[in-house]
């Protein structure tokens, strides 16, 4: 082979120096193993001595474990191993590669985690210094352009994903959670894991992740957790994050049988074992993991077993020996070494095997050996080692990859080869791991279990082992997967109520289908008497309102013309309640259904009615003014709603007028009532159902015959379509009861002017010549007039120097029960409450009696019976002004005395808005307790 292009340097190797890249000594080793920094110094020590053990059988040609050792070629010079602490950090592991070069290493065995491997394989390709890991298996590292020089004894994720779902599946286990590392091994293996899932048929996992070596974090991740209803957990963590874990899983009931718990084999027993030790982790937590699970590639047992007998005849003093870092190991750790000790030694072993190689090469040619040589040799290389073939050719056996875009959750499902650097598991087992209590001595061990794979690789086979496993809690069976018990109860509760349905249906044959039919038919009438309760009906028959439109072409019922400036809020309230008001009729409003700016006198010629929002600028917007002219030029009906707060983008009527250009006033403003926008719901209502009532007549809908007969006598309005009503208090038709004011369809109900022969006969009617009043529309849950006060006799007391209090106490004493109107002061002793009556409007507190007015209010707060009802005329139509003017021109005496403690009622002049006004009133009275 070509030697490759020595690639760029990393960013890394800046901070580095040139001093650390040394030339190499082709008998060098450096073995970068986490002695310190992880809680668990005993487990990574054993791995250490493995290596180390690997590199002594190499110098002595043994064969005893890698027949290889005592084949040709012969190593020309000794190999020499020294170990680097890599401090289970990146930083640390940067630490160590410096130290390995400055020794001039030829070759690196390690590190274990991925996130150090992935940083020092991007060194290594620079220059050209093989790395071979017993630890590291993200299959980003399979990227043999980025890290050529790079390899591994250690099965990657992708292949140990597959066991996982595998097993989980074999125990019927099918909703999991993934709670995992967040660093380039943990989110790469749960991104894996997931697509596994999915690939295999499952549901899409939920992944948690927390930070490396965060207590907090990792305690927010298992809160979390807590609160998911799977209850199936993929546990992807290190040694050091294992405390934060457990103690909060055991905090919140997670460790007491109802969670399994299923991880990977990148922590091991022992590493819970020495944070018992350390206090990190109490006995009693420790105790309640028996029955956890890894799964994963492990050793071949047979070579395993061959490993096993060859380092227990080491001892304590023999791995001292060889390292000094090694000093104070367990003697009884070389009896039962952990399965991680094989891939360090294979890991050595095949470094040792490219090493002897590259000396060979180096004497033979009698020349320098080039860089790529001995990466190339590692990956050539192929023996019998410790857990079983090792072997570096990624193409020898495909691989399932499975890349997963975390964001659209899209997968795509790749067959191929995988990394040339990657090790083949075919020689590897398919291994179960339950964590027990050893004897009485509390310390975790584990039970190794055979698995096998199915066909498809998607199922795991379970061997009968299986059966006597304890599970979390000292329970005898696994547990079941949460989300699969609550859908087969729903099943199961669903099957019932069919078969209940069935048993009724057979057993009561005709009768019962009959009292179905009619069920449901209730059913169908409420929904739709709920339905009708929001809309707005036909006072008189309680029918929906049916639109239609004037030309055959029209596609808008309502155009929504307003300003943005000022009457944006209020426009999208109108049309949000015209819309459950009247759902069938079609309403235009530019930010709902304008495509272009240039099409909006399309859209007006397109709409039967346009209603012109007047506040603040209207007729300064080009928008509108495109609006208003193009619906005068088209002769449009125009509905006009006024907007009277200046505090709410409003302005005076007056001013509008002024400020709509001088050719187009009379045809804005001439002849048309104007509808005042209010905050409080039951005059907005008022005003929906005056828009509604124009939209119908404009649109020329076919109005009830009812609605009609009662207004064959009926004028036809003089003032805009504002008729004066005929006689009687607030436009009651003569006779007509109180109590039927708001729900009967007379007089101002329905104000038509109709040809009467036209009427009778059932004729259509020129609805041109029709004006209808609001009060023809009924809604479910407007406010209706107080027939009869519930507390006893009240007395309404009003001040002659109060203009306008007069007539509004005899309106309301003539339509309320229980209410009389009396002057103050009072003639004749009250038979019951007294309420005084206080008008505000423009002249309240001005002109020649407003002393004398104010000494009446100054002995209605003095005697403090009652507080005064107030009522605010805002209106300057209505004879009103701003509530701020009236605070002006009150004594300061009365503002001192709490006058205007209460919030003031409404008045309006207008029928429609007086009559929600009084109603208002009488509930008001109505309220007031006795004194």
């Amino acid at each position: 082979r070509r030697p490759r292009r020595r690639p760029r340097p990393p960013a890394t190797s800046a901070a580095m120096g040139p001093e650390c890249f040394n030339a190499t000594d082709l008998s060098a080793i450096g073995v970068l193993v986490p002695l310190t920094g992880t809680g668990d110094s005993t487990r990574w020590k054993a791995l250490a001595c493995a290596a180390l053990l690997a590199v002594s059988q190499a110098n002595a040609r043994d064969g005893s474990v890698v027949p290889s050792f005592s084949q040709p070629p012969l190593l020309r010079s000794k190999l020499s191993a020294q170990l680097f602490d890599t401090k289970y950090t990146l930083h640390g592991g940067l630490e160590a590669f410096t130290a390995a070069q400055r020794a001039r290493s030829a070759a690196l065995v390690g590190p274990y985690r991925s996130t150090i491997s992935t940083a020092l394989a991007s060194l290594g390709a620079y220059l050209h210094l093989p790395i071979v890991s017993y630890g590291s298996s993200s299959v980003v590292l399979s990227d043999d352009v980025r890290y050529p020089t790079f390899a591994r004894t250690y099965p990657t994720d992708g292949d140990n994903a597959a066991v996982i779902i595998a097993t989980l599946r074999g125990f019927g286990w099918n909703n999991l959670i993934i709670l995992h590392v967040d660093d380039v091994w943990g989110a790469t293996y749960a991104d894996l894991i997931f697509a596994r899932a999915v690939h295999c048929g499952l549901p899409e996992p939920r992944l948690i992740s927390f930070m490396f070596k965060n207590d907090e974090s990792a305690r927010a991740a298992v809160r979390e957790l807590s609160q998911q209803s799977a209850n199936i957990v993929v546990l992807l963590a290190f040694g050091p994050d294992l405390p934060g874990i457990f103690n909060e899983a055991d905090a919140l009931g997670l460790l007491d049988g109802s969670h399994a718990w299923i991880g990977s084999f990148d922590w091991a027993p022992s590493s819970v074992n020495a944070h018992v030790d350390a206090g990190r982790i109490p006995p009693a937590t420790a105790a309640k993991l028996e029955g956890m699970l890894q799964a994963g590639h492990a050793p071949n047992a047979e070579r395993l077993g061959v490993f096993r007998r060859s380092f227990a005849l080491l001892s304590p003093d023999a791995c001292e020996a060889m390292a000094p870092e090694l000093s104070g190991m367990d003697a009884s750790l070389f009896s039962d070494p952990p399965d991680d000790a094989a891939f360090a030694f294979d890991a050595a072993a095949a470094v040792s095997l490219a090493l002897r190689k590259s000396q060979a090469y180096h004497h033979h040619h009698h020349h320098q050996v080039d860089d790529f040589y001995t990466a190339r040799a590692v990956r050539d290389i192929s023996f019998a080692g410790a857990s079983g073939g090792v072997s570096f050719d990624g193409n020898a056996s495909k691989r399932a990859g499975y890349v997963r875009a975390r964001r659209q959750r899209r997968l795509t499902h790749a067959i191929g080869a995988g990394g040339e650097g990657d090790r083949n598991v075919e020689s590897l087992a398919l291994e179960l791991r339950s964590f027990r209590l050893v004897g009485s001595t509390g310390r975790l061990g584990e039970v190794h279990v055979p698995l096998h794979f199915s066909a498809d690789h998607c199922v795991a086979t379970l061997s009968p082992e299986v059966a006597g496993m304890i599970w979390p809690g000292g329970a005898s069976k696994p547990p079941r997967d949460a989300i699969d018990v609550q859908e087969e109860e729903e099943r199961r509760r669903q099957e019932r109520q069919r078969a209940l349905v069935w048993k009724l249906c057979v057993g009561l044959g005709v009768p019962g289908v009959l009292l179905l039919t009619s069920g449901v038919a209730l059913l169908i009438s409420y929904f739709r008497l709920q339905s009708r309760r929001k809309q707005l009906l036909w006072r008189s028959s309680r029918m929906p309102l049916h639109f239609s439109h004037c030309d055959p072409g029209g596609k808008y019922h309502l155009f929504l013309s307003h300003t943005w400036l000022s009457g944006q809020d209020q426009v999208h309230l109108i049309k949000r309640r015209l819309t459950t008001l009247a759902p069938s009729m079609s309403i235009f409003l530019d930010v709902d259904n304008l495509q272009e700016f240039g099409h909006l006198a399309e859209e007006i010629a397109a709409s039967d009615v346009v209603l012109l929002f007047l506040s603040r600028g209207y007729f300064a917007s080009k928008a509108c003014a495109i609006e208003y002219e193009a619906a005068v030029r088209l002769g449009k009906p125009l509905i006009l709603v006024h907007e009277g707060n200046e505090n709410k983008g409003g302005l005076p009527l007056e001013q509008a007028r002024r400020d709509c250009p001088e050719p187009l006033r009379e045809a804005v403003f001439s002849g048309r009532p104007i509808v005042s926008w209010q905050r409080s719901d039951a005059f907005q209502q008022i005003a929906l159902k005056r828009i509604v009532a124009e939209v119908l007549v404009a649109c020329g809908c076919d109005l009830p015959r009812s609605v009609a007969r009662r207004n064959l006598h009926a004028t036809a309005p003089t003032d805009g379509g504002n008729a004066a009503p005929s006689a009687g208090p607030a436009g009651f038709e003569d006779g007509m009861k109180p109590e039927t004011w708001l729900s009967g369809t007379a007089g101002l109900f329905a104000r038509l002017s109709l040809p009467t022969v036209s009427a009778l006969r059932g004729e259509k009617v020129d609805h041109g010549a029709i004006s209808l009043g609001s009060d023809a529309l009924y809604l479910h849950k407007e406010a209706r007039l107080v027939p009869k006060l519930r507390a006893g006799p009240l007395t309404l007391a009003f001040s002659r120097h109060n203009h306008g209090a007069r007539e509004i106490a005899l309106e309301i004493a003539s339509l309320v029960a229980g209410c009389s109107a009396a002057e103050w002061p009072l003639s004749d002793p009250p038979a019951g409450r007294v309420v005084p009556l206080l008008l505000l409007d423009a002249s309240t507190f001005g002109g020649d009696s407003s002393e004398r007015l104010a000494g009446e209010v100054r002995q209605w707060c003095a005697q403090r019976t009652t507080t005064p009802l107030l009522l605010h005329a805002a209106l300057a139509e209505d004879g009103g002004c701003p509530f701020e003017e009236v605070m002006q021109r009150t004594p300061t005496d009365l503002v001192h005395a709490k006058l205007y403690s209460q919030i003031a009622l409404p008045w309006f002049q207008q029928p429609d808005f007086r009559k929600a006004a009084l109603v208002a009133l009488s509930q008001e009275l109505d309220q007031r307790k006795a004194a």
